[in-house]
């Protein structure tokens, strides 16, 4: 019976901070109307998971009625913090952030719930790949932190993780390199055995490195990938050098069509003068004969 007045007594207090409350700021990234975690926690009494409940339950309501107005629901980050910050083992916080936060927004508050959500729950690779696009694609670009929070899943044994998931550090990590360097990576690659059932990822990975996407054709495209591939299988087997491979595949690198340079404008606007001048030289010429031819004999006499 204590609890449950206990219980019913946060819950008032919170319903109450929450009607009393100033309207929403204007700014989108304004989190002042939100209580800290560690206030929140001397409201709960002890029961944090059921006050995390009621927040994310507020978070889902403001995010639905965001979608029925059209407007931006710019809080989900902040909340999810809080909910997860009072009971770290609330999952569905994490999922839902994961999905929804868009890989490339300016707000970074989700960047403290994925970091909350691995440590808490480290077997989880969708959460892993969250935080890794979003390491990869915010508005500070480090690849190379996305591909440290993947790479521990190439050897999970989660039977669930997809071939292509296991091996998206790599991508995450050529992203990070020049051409020369990842294409030559990608040749290590193919001749690891750790890497053989991959190796139609690795060619993927060396067509887009080789800039090969800007082929105007899907039959061109399709015809220059069966190379590579063909060329990462022979390596993989032991029937091409390493070097050789190299070579080819760098001798494939996509170059733009180089435009014709612009017609030198100088070399004709000279034979122009000098054909006008022509023109004038035999025009006057021509004048002179008509008008010696127009004078009388006897006036020149």
């Amino acid at each position: 019976m204590r609890y449950l007045v206990t219980l019913i007594l946060s819950v008032l207090v919170i319903a109450a901070a929450f009607y009393f409350a100033k309207p929403l700021p204007n700014t989108q990234f304004d989190e002042s109307f939100m209580p800290k975690a560690n206030y929140v926690r001397y409201i709960a009494a002890g029961n944090n998971s059921t006050v995390a409940g009621l927040f994310w339950i507020k978070a889902l309501t403001n995010l639905g009625e965001s979608y029925l107005t059209g407007t931006e629901f710019a809080y989900l980050g902040h909340i999810a913090d809080l909910c997860t910050d009072l009971d770290s083992l609330f999952y569905t916080p994490y999922y839902v952030v994961g999905g929804i936060s868009a890989m490339d927004s300016p707000d970074t508050s989700d960047f403290k719930v994925f970091r909350r959500g691995i440590r808490i729950f480290p077997e989880d690779w969708r959460l892993a790949l969250y935080y890794a696009l979003r390491l990869a694609n915010g508005p500070h670009p480090d690849k190379k932190a996305a591909a440290d929070v993947m790479r521990p899943y190439f050897d999970s044994p989660d039977s669930t993780i997809p071939p292509h998931i296991r091996t998206i550090y790599r991508t995450f990590e050529l992203d990070t390199m020049q051409t020369e360097m990842a294409v030559a990576t990608i040749i290590e690659d193919a001749m690891q055995p750790r890497y053989k059932a991959f190796l139609e990822s690795l060619s993927n990975k060396m067509f887009r490195m080789l800039g090969l996407r800007a082929l105007p054709t899907m039959e061109e495209k399709d015809r220059v990938k069966e190379i590579i591939k063909d060329i990462l299988q022979k390596v993989a087997d032991g029937n091409l050098h390493p070097q050789q491979a190299f070579g080819l595949c760098m001798s494939m690198k996509y170059k733009p069509p180089v435009e014709p340079p612009a017609a030198d404008s100088t070399a004709a606007d000279s034979a122009n003068v000098a054909t006008a001048d022509s023109a004038k030289t035999v025009t006057s010429a021509d004048s002179t004969v008509f008008d010696s031819s127009a004078v009388p004999a006897s006036a020149s006499n």
